[in-house]
């Protein structure tokens, strides 16, 4: 009897914090960059993403935008950037054969430029 408490205990003391660092480990890297059900990769820098907090327009709403500002268009990625100090999405999208790229202000919504064929 004694013996397995032994055997039990030393498992659960060594599964327990594994799993646990397993957990945080995963956590880290689909806070970076993640796929989501949205059909759209979305890469958001930890850093950033602390510093502007909560921002009224998320990246499916961003998308949404791009696809109403430019019809047939299909979003490819967004990525958490700042301009001018203030947070913004930058939106990957293809239309028509052409990869394109789009700024979307993450606090109003406003398309601030882009659009433009990209030419990698």
């Amino acid at each position: 009897m004694r013996r397995s408490l032994l055997v039990a205990v030393t498992v659960v003391g060594v599964a327990v914090p594994l799993s646990a660092g397993t957990a945080l480990a995963m956590a880290d890297d689909s806070t970076d960059r993640r796929s989501t059900s949205a059909g759209f990769e979305i890469e958001i820098d930890p850093e950033l993403d602390a510093r502007f907090g909560p921002r009224p327009v998320n990246a499916v709403q961003a998308a949404d935008i791009v696809t109403r500002r430019f019809p047939g268009a299909r979003v490819i990625e967004a990525e958490l950037d700042e301009q001018a100090g203030g947070p913004i999405w930058e939106m990957k999208f293809a239309l028509r054969g052409n990869e394109n790229e789009v700024e979307v202000d993450a606090v109003t919504g406003a398309v601030l430029g882009g659009g433009d064929r990209e030419d990698d």
